[in-house]
This record gives C-alpha cells, sequence and structure tokens, in this order.
C-alpha cells in the first residue's frame, strides 16, 4: 500500500468517526461546537423523502471507517479503498448542494 493510500485511510477513519460522534450529539441534543458547526439552520430545504436523515448519515460513516479498516488490516487499497474515495467525494459533493444550493 502506497504512502498516500495510508494516510487517507487514517484521515477518512478519524473524519467519519467524528461525524459519527457528531450525528449522535445532534440525535440526543447535545449543543456543543461539534454538533453545530456546518449545521443547516432552519427546517429541510427538500421533501422528507429526499432529506437524508440521522440514520442515513450515521451508516455512511459506519461503512466509511469499516471500509478503512478492512484496507488497513489486509495492507490493501484495492477496491474497498477506491470505494472510501468515491464515496467520501460523493457525500461531499451532495452536502455542498444541500448546503449552499437548496
Amino acid at each position: 500500500m502506497k504512502r498516500w493510500q495510508r494516510y487517507w485511510l487514517y484521515f477518512v477513519i478519524i473524519i467519519f468517526s467524528l461525524h459519527f460522534v457528531r450525528d449522535i450529539f445532534q440525535e440526543f441534543g447535545i449543543r456543543n461546537f461539534l454538533s453545530t458547526v456546518f449545521e443547516s439552520t432552519g427546517p429541510p430545504k427538500v421533501p422528507q423523502i429526499v432529506y437524508h436523515t440521522i440514520y442515513n448519515t450515521v451508516a455512511m460513516a459506519i461503512i466509511e471507517v469499516i471500509f478503512s479498516i478492512i484496507c488497513l488490516r489486509r495492507n490493501k487499497f484495492g477496491a474497498l479503498g477506491k470505494a472510501t474515495i468515491i464515496m467520501s467525494i460523493s457525500f461531499f459533493i451532495l452536502w455542498l448542494i444541500y448546503y449552499f444550493l437548496l
């Protein structure tokens, strides 16, 4: 595994672990910097059927962390490593659209 791939996987584990903790704080109504940073104010701007609820983001965070850990344990980036890149880019683009355009 290349050095940048290992760094990427550690980065994904850290970011999505923090995201998971943030989602749990939001779910239980705990207000702090972690639970309010980058939070869109107001009601959802899209229909409920389209709106990504807390459970969807929890699942995304868990899947990203699991994929990264599997890659690190196998010491092989492979398809799961590429999936972490594709999923991270997709989630970031979706967040940009939701936060800035909707």
